[in-house]
Parts: structure tokens; sequence; C-alpha cells
């Protein structure tokens, strides 16, 4: 019963991803190709699936920490909103403020498995390590005073309110699951395996 009602509550989420499934698929990785060279093109329906799936289990996550609104109200599409643009951002933007923001987050947080965690996101999406580097990063004094990094993440019609929603989220799961005996990082491995675009390592 529990189950058949998270499901419930994330109908909307998916439905939202199902309508913004065109804009994720046009995600290209990035690369030390110059972006005049690197147009966006439609990727196979695996990848778009890839970066669905690690929304929608981000979305779970967040579920069962006991600490999404209501569904359909604006808090909820906010959220939502956050979740996938946020993961757009750092998967399409040529903005070096963005790129440099999201690559030293990793850095800080993840030393010598940075790169690893970055290659791994650019091909499967969000994944407990990003969303720690980066919300880690983002919370530290100087980061939004970094120059040109709000106007890089307004192509994508974001800033640091929703940064902050995601933020708040984030710390508030962590305490949930604390209180549980259980980590961030567990949940979400297994809501991921249950989503599309899941892999089988």
């Amino acid at each position: 019963m529990v189950q058949r009602s998270r499901r419930a509550r994330l109908l909307p989420a998916a439905l939202s991803l199902a309508l913004l499934s065109p804009a994720l698929a046009l995600s290209q990785p990035w690369s030390n190709t110059p972006v005049s060279s690197m147009p966006l093109v439609a990727q196979p329906s695996r990848t778009s699936s890839v970066y669905i799936g690690s929304v929608m289990a981000l979305l779970a996550t967040f579920e069962d920490a006991g600490i999404l609104p209501p569904e359909g109200t604006p808090q909820a599409n906010g959220i939502i909103k956050a979740v996938i643009q946020f993961q757009s951002a750092f998967l399409k933007s040529h903005d070096p403020a963005v790129r440099q923001f999201f690559t030293d987050a990793h850095r800080v947080a993840l030393g010598p498995r940075a790169e690893e965690v970055e290659t791994t996101f650019r091909r499967n999406g969000w994944s407990a390590d990003t969303l720690d580097a980066v919300m880690a990063a983002g919370r530290t004094d100087h980061a939004w005073n970094t120059p040109g990094l709000s106007e890089g993440f307004r192509e994508f019609n974001i800033g640091k309110q929703d940064f902050d929603i995601l933020a708040h989220l984030y710390e508030q799961s962590n305490a949930a699951f604390s209180a549980q005996g259980k980590t961030f990082q567990q949940v979400y491995a297994q809501r991921r395996r249950e989503m599309p675009g899941a892999t089988s390592e």
C-alpha cells in the first residue's frame, strides 16, 4: 500500500518529465571540442531514459524521506523544475563559469574520484556523489559571487533560489535518513535501480 501510494504521488513528476523529455534528449555531454563544432543533436532514446530515470530516482528519494510537498502545488512544481534544469545545465551548458563550478565542486568533495564521478554524471545523470558535491559547493559564501555563474544558470531558467530549494531538500533528506539508520546514498542507489535507464551494474 505504501509503495503504491508513493508511485501515485510520483506520477505528476513522471508526467512532467515526459513533457520535458525532448529537452532532456537534446543533451550533449561536454567534451574539449570547441562549442561551434558541437551542435546539440538528439540522442538515442536510451540516453533520454537515463536522464529521465536519474531525475525520477532523485524525486523518489525525496519522497522516501517524507519531505515532498503535495503534488501539483507550486512548491512541488518548483522542485521538479530545479531537479531537471540543474541536471540539464550541468550536462549541456558551455558557459565557463557553470562548467568550472561543476568541476571544482567534484574536485573539492571527491578528490581523486572527481573525474570518474563527473564522467559517470555525463553518461547517467544525477548520482548521490554529484548531488552532494554540488550542494556543498553552492552553499559556500563565495559561490554565487563568481562572475558569470548566475548568468550561466539563467540560460536554463534557474538561479540561487532554485538551488536553495534543492539544498534544503537535501539537508532534510539526510536528516530523515540518518534518523532511520540509512544514508542518502543508499536510498538513492536503490531508487535508481528501479527507474528508467538503470544499468545492470
